[in-house]
């Protein structure tokens, strides 16, 4: 008799337990989807899917693996954003992109696992130095996809551009997420931060090349207006900075507004003097 009734007790503890690891299972999940799903991160996501869309006049789309190797370095939900810039990789780039893109991120991928990369402190912006296993999965899947369809001198240089702009811009990414990831937590940000944040927002903007709204193109209207609100946040040094700075890049990516953006920039900036 006795038996049972400690037999009975002791199921209904087990019982208790196995209810409240339940409980804290279900408030785990919810914790790690509010991280997952904050509105920094979300923004996050969408600027990856944006920038995965863009690709130079040569074809070189770097700004996917860019903006993938950037999550990684600064502790941002990679995964989430590697699903964001493989879907924007399909609808901009096409098919054969979105295999080299597969390929690379997994070559990149294995790399880090096999050599762990660098750390910084944890209040750097890039906290792990992954600029080098970036360039060197580029050319290894490169050197394969020439190998096999024929050498050419010319897409030998292609890729060495390639690789070195994916590196650049990776480190343009990586030490400016931190002003989307971190918008509304710290409340000063360097100037290279600002400068970078603005220029990938301006090259997101491009994912909506060929939209138009009474004649004007969509690009080149967001693009002015982020150089607008920095020159007239931040003041001269920086709106200027960064008008000439996303003028340029946008001609390199296929546009003839670099002109025009440099000038919205310093009459911004005059702009700001008169005020």
């Amino acid at each position: 008799m006795f038996q049972n009734i400690a037999y009975e007790e002791k199921k209904e503890n087990s019982v208790e337990e196995n209810s409240e690891n339940l409980d804290n299972l279900k408030e785990s999940k919810k914790e790690v989807l509010k991280k997952l799903f904050t509105k920094q991160n979300i923004l996050v996501y969408i600027i990856s899917f944006m920038l995965s869309t863009v690709s130079t006049v040569n074809g070189m789309a770097p700004f996917g693996l860019a903006i993938f190797a950037a999550a990684l370095s600064n502790g941002l939900p990679a995964g989430i954003v590697f699903i964001a810039s493989l879907i924007g990789t399909i609808i901009g780039i096409g098919s054969s992109g979105t295999l080299t893109y597969i390929l690379t991120a997994l070559v990149f991928m294995c790399m880090i696992l096999l050599f762990k990369p660098w750390y910084e402190e944890e209040y750097k912006s890039e906290r792990r130095k992954l600029g080098k296993y970036v360039i060197i999965s580029t050319v290894a899947v490169g050197t394969i996809q020439m190998l096999l369809k024929g050498f050419l001198l010319y897409d030998f240089f292609l890729l060495i551009t390639t690789a070195i702009t994916t590196y650049i811009f990776y480190k343009i990414f990586s030490n400016s997420l931190i002003t989307i990831s971190e918008y509304g937590i710290t409340k000063a940000f360097t100037v290279e931060e600002v400068v970078g944040a603005s220029l990938m927002l301006a090259i997101a903007a491009t994912a909506f090349r060929g939209f138009e709204i009474l004649g004007f193109e969509v690009k080149t209207v967001l693009c002015i207006l982020i150089v607008l609100i920095l020159g007239w946040k931040q003041g001269i040094l920086i709106g200027g900075t960064s008008g000439i700075t996303i003028g340029a890049v946008l001609g390199v990516l296929g546009g003839s507004s670099q002109v025009l953006v440099a000038s919205f920039a310093l009459s911004r900036n005059d702009s700001r003097i008169f005020k």
